[in-house]
């Protein structure tokens, strides 16, 4: 009877271990099969429409520490009046890189608090010291109606003062021309920029003038583009060497001592040179004295008129000629 007894309780316990230990093991699989099959919930977060909030996220997938939609920033000045509005449709901070804008709009407000100047582009940096970096395209639009539209992989605005600067590549749209240059400065409050180092104009037109340091003035309600640098003018037929420029509209001054060179290999030394880019045109015209030289001719006159489509030169004044 005890032996009975005893083997019973040792068949007993034996069935109650085997039967924990499965329990055991099931319970370990079942969780490794839950962890390996639920969704990651660390790769997006939900926030709020509204969302001036903010949500930490922990995905290094996302990269990011903190998301913000429809973030909304006022910066005031003195006297407490509005300077800046930072405005973007998410904003993204990350642990060891600025913070990114997606869709910014910057407005920059002048002492009496009307609008003085808006930027907008694709994405921005917002960096530590207060200043916002656009990439890429940027509109750059004047409370009074003018505007700027350009291409650089950085476009710093300063929050002190105002001024925009690029240290980097800038292509600018201008009225029938692409400008490209090595940087960009700009003082907003006198809406005068400056496209820095070496400069190539390419016009819609055909024609490339190359330059350096190009000033674009804005003021008086027109664009007006020049340099104190020097300048080549080039077209299909002629090679015109300047010591500045200065355009507005379809009117180009070409300025101090001014050197043309055909393509024929005849030559015209003048001063102060205007082509008139007007009715789709390219007349060269100056009062200044010219000296013309050819392989056949040499002719100098107070004046000429020089229209490089139909390659006809009319000279006027006093004219000399000398021909072989």
């Amino acid at each position: 009877m005890n032996f009975q007894l005893r083997h019973n309780l040792l068949l007993t316990t034996f069935i109650i271990v085997v039967i924990a230990t499965m329990w055991l093991l099931m319970k370990g699989l079942s969780y490794s099969f839950d962890q390996l099959t639920a969704p990651d919930s660390t790769d997006s977060i939900e926030l709020r429409s509204d969302a001036a909030i903010t949500q930490p996220v922990l995905s290094q997938k996302s990269g990011y520490i903190e998301k913000i939609e429809n973030f909304a920033l006022q910066e005031f000045g003195i006297n407490r009046v509005l300077s800046h509005f930072v405005e973007a449709d998410v904003y993204l901070n990350f642990k060891d890189e600025p913070a990114l804008l997606v869709n910014p709009r910057v407005t920059i407000y002048d002492k009496n608090g009307e609008t003085d100047y808006i930027l907008k582009s694709k994405r921005a940096n917002y960096l530590t010291t207060g200043e916002v970096s656009f990439k890429g395209e940027v509109d750059i639009s004047s409370g009074n109606g003018t505007s700027h539209k350009m291409n650089t992989e950085e476009l710093l605005v300063d929050t002190n003062t105002d001024d925009l600067l690029s240290n980097e590549k800038v292509t600018y749209l201008g009225e029938g021309s692409k400008i490209i240059s090595q940087g960009m400065s700009m003082q907003t409050k006198v809406d005068k920029m400056k496209l820095t180092g070496d400069v190539v104009i390419n016009q819609d037109s055909g024609q490339k003038m190359l330059t350096k340091d190009l000033y674009v003035d804005q003021s008086n309600d027109q664009k007006h583009y020049y340099s104190d640098d020097k300048t080549t003018y080039l077209s299909s037929e002629n090679k015109v060497y300047a010591q500045g420029m200065d355009m507005k509209d379809k009117a180009i001054q070409l300025l101090g001592q001014v050197n043309i060179l055909q393509n024929s290999g005849s030559t015209i030394d003048t001063e102060d040179l205007m082509v008139d880019q007007s009715n789709n045109a390219e007349v060269y015209i100056t009062d200044n004295g010219i000296h013309y030289q050819s392989s056949v001719a040499d002719i100098r006159a107070l004046g000429m008129r020089y229209d490089a489509d139909k390659q006809k030169i009319q000279f006027t004044g006093d004219v000399v000629g000398r021909y072989d």
